[in-house]
């Protein structure tokens, strides 16, 4: 039976690899829930359940502070790889999560697993469902149970109203000497800090987004692009400064840097978070026959 403390950094490790989040070194308790254990980062919290059966598989549902949410499955009999993408499929009831490419995590106190990242509308999903299965392609993986799941959604979200609390009042104190210099001798030269990608960012396109015109058509190319990143660290007005040849391909690139991209902010001469631009170019294969 896993230990709180060590689904805490089981999950941790998870999210790391996919979104750079992190435990913080103290991290409130939370009551177990129907079952289901309760735990804290620092930027989101989460609910785990150990199942009995082949391998003990352990599931991990956390909710971000932007909404999103990040899932981790992990059992004694898997294979999975640490860092290799799977191409899995997620059914909530009857509704099916694409996600995003699911990664490997290796082994995490024996067990070995993988870690995905949804967009906002999968943990209410998750909340209210019965059951969870995943496949990876006709194979069924896992089916687990979501017996007790709502009322430990429910104290999920009394943790992250609790963690936004914290990080609010962390924001204003910050703000509150932010007029004061760190070093009032250092060189009156402004600096700033480059925005930094969380997770890989070579992840963000992949095969899978392929547009079915262009594979029809046999079309490959790189494309090489420009786009905005906010103070929430959010990719927004992506252009395309060099055409791959094909406006479908191109339309793609920028699509799914904008759905997936996430990034820590860049900070601003004046300790704020800033908004700012950058590049990137992503070089489109046909898969072979």
């Amino acid at each position: 039976m896993m230990t709180l403390k060590s689904l805490r950094i089981s999950f941790a490790a998870g999210a790391l690899a996919v979104c750079g989040a992190s435990l913080p070194a103290l991290a409130r308790d939370w009551p177990t829930t129907a079952g289901w254990e309760v735990f804290e980062g620092d930027d989101y919290c989460g609910m785990a359940l150990e199942y009995d059966g082949k391998g003990d598989t352990v599931l991990s549902v956390a909710k971000r502070l932007d909404g999103d949410a990040l899932v981790i499955v992990t059992n004694y009999a898997w294979s999975a790889k640490k860092g290799e993408a799977y191409d899995l499929k997620f059914y909530v009831g009857d509704q099916v999560f694409s996600g995003g490419k699911s990664m490997g995590t290796g082994e995490s106190y024996e067990r070995k697993g993988f870690v995905t990242l949804f967009g906002a509308d999968f943990f209410p999903a998750f909340a209210s469902g019965t059951s969870f299965k995943v496949y990876k392609g006709d194979t069924l993986v896992d089916s687990l149970s979501l017996v007790g799941s709502a009322s430990a959604s429910a104290m999920v979200g009394k943790c992250v109203a609790y963690v936004r609390g914290i990080r609010a009042a962390e924001e204003r104190e910050r703000k509150k000497f932010a007029h004061i210099p760190d070093d009032p001798f250092a060189s009156d030269k402004p600096s700033a800090s480059a925005p930094i990608a969380r997770g890989a960012s070579d992840a963000w396109v992949s095969a899978d987004d392929y547009p079915p015109s262009s594979l029809r058509a046999r079309e490959e190319g790189t494309t090489q692009i420009k786009f905005g990143v906010n103070a929430q660290g959010r990719v927004e007005n992506c252009v395309v400064t060099t055409s791959s040849g094909s406006s479908a391909l191109d339309r793609a690139t920028c699509s799914s840097v904008t759905r997936r991209g996430r990034y820590n902010p860049s900070i601003g001469a004046d300790g704020n978070p800033a908004a700012t631009e950058r590049t990137m170019s992503y070089t489109w294969r046909l898969p072979p026959d």
